[in-house]
C-alpha cells in the first residue's frame, strides 16, 4: 500500500504545500531502498552525464545538500545509517548497502563523485538544485524523472522549465514561483503530485518517452474495465523544497512511489470512490497534461464497479 493517498472528494488545482516539521523526515527510506539505489547506480553507470549534471560554481550548495541529507538519514534511521563528525572530517556508514566512506567537507577530492552525485546514490529521492531570483535550475541528479530530463532544463529559470505552460497548470506554476521566491531558511515544505501510468518503470525521463508512447499505443486496445485495474499504476511524487542556509539555493527532492491500481484499491476500502471523485472532476486539459486521456473511459468504468 502506498504511504500517501492524496485523493479527496474532487480534483484540487492548488499546490497543496504543507510545512515540513522538525519531526518530519526530509528523506524517506522504504522497502524498495536497495532495488532503487541499484537502479540509480545502473543508470548513472550507463549515462552519467545524462542523469547527473551541475553548472560550475555551485559546490557550496552541493556540500550543503550532502550535509543535510546525511544528518537527516542518521537522525531518523539510526539503525540503517551512522554518521560520525569530527569537525570537517566525516565518517559515513550505510548499513543497508554495506558501504562506508570517510571524507572532508568542502574537499571534493575526498569523494569519488561530485558531492551531490555521491549523496544522491545514498537515497531513493531525486535531488535537484535551483537558485537565484528566478529559481534557475543549476543541476542535480535526476534518475526517475516523469517526462523531463536535466539535458532539457539545466540553466533555465523556473517559469521556462515548464514552457510552453499549459493554461490549466499556469496558476500552479505561478504559485510555485512565488513560493520559492519567499521560501525562508529553516521552513521547508512538501507536497504530493499524482499521475496514473501504464508501467511501473521508474525512469520516465525524456529519453524513455518514445518507447513509453509506443507502449501506450500497443496497450490501449487491451485496456478494458475488466483488466485495467491490473494494468495501470498509481504514481506519486513526494516533493520537498528546502532553502539552504549558506548558498541560498533551494533543494528540490522527489521521492517516487507507485503501486498497481487494483492492489491499492484492495488495500483501501474507500480508494475506488476517492479516485473516481478526483478523476471524474479533473479538467480534460489536466488529464491530457498527465497523459491519462487515452484510458480514461475504461478507467472510470472500472472505478464505478470496483
Amino acid at each position: 500500500m502506498l504511504p500517501y493517498f492524496p485523493f479527496g472528494q474532487r480534483f484540487n488545482d492548488k499546490m497543496g504545500t504543507v510545512p515540513l516539521l522538525e519531526s518530519d523526515r526530509l528523506i524517506e527510506v522504504d522497502g524498495h531502498y536497495q532495488t532503487e539505489i541499484a537502479l540509480k547506480k545502473e543508470l548513472l553507470a550507463e549515462l552519467q552525464d545524462y542523469y547527473f549534471q551541475m553548472l560550475p560554481g555551485h559546490e557550496t550548495a552541493q556540500w550543503e545538500v550532502l550535509e543535510l541529507v546525511l544528518q537527516n538519514l542518521a537522525r531518523f534511521h539510526p539503525d540503517q545509517f551512522t554518521l560520525r563528525q569530527e569537525g570537517n572530517h566525516w565518517h559515513w556508514a550505510n548499513h543497508l548497502l554495506n558501504e562506508e566512506a570517510t571524507f572532508t567537507i568542502g574537499d571534493s577530492g575526498t569523494l569519488p563523485n561530485a558531492p551531490l552525485d555521491w549523496v544522491g546514490r545514498q537515497v531513493q529521492e531525486d535531488l535537484v538544485l535551483l537558485t537565484g531570483p528566478e529559481s534557475t535550475l543549476i543541476g542535480g541528479q535526476l534518475c526517475f524523472g516523469n517526462g523531463w530530463c536535466l539535458d532539457e532544463k539545466v540553466g533555465l529559470p523556473f517559469w521556462q522549465i515548464h514552457a510552453p505552460i499549459v493554461p490549466i497548470v499556469s496558476p500552479m506554476i505561478q504559485a510555485a514561483q512565488k513560493l520559492m521566491e519567499r521560501l525562508p531558511v529553516g521552513r521547508p515544505v512538501w507536497r504530493m503530485n499524482w499521475s496514473v501510468k501504464i508501467t511501473d518503470q521508474l525512469d520516465m525521463t525524456s529519453r524513455q518517452t518514445p518507447a513509453l508512447d509506443q507502449l501506450i499505443a500497443d496497450l490501449i486496445p487491451t485496456l478494458t474495465p475488466e483488466t485495467i485495474g491490473n494494468q495501470l499504476y498509481l504514481r506519486l511524487e513526494r516533493q520537498t523544497l528546502t532553502r539552504l542556509p549558506t548558498s541560498g539555493a533551494i533543494l528540490f527532492g522527489i521521492h517516487t512511489y507507485q503501486n498497481i491500481l487494483a492492489a491499492e484499491i484492495a488495500a483501501r476500502p474507500d480508494a475506488a470512490t476517492r479516485l473516481l471523485q478526483v478523476f471524474s472532476t479533473t479538467p480534460p486539459a489536466m488529464l491530457d497534461y498527465k497523459g491519462m486521456t487515452p484510458f480514461m473511459r475504461p478507467l472510470l468504468t472500472y472505478l464505478k464497479s470496483a
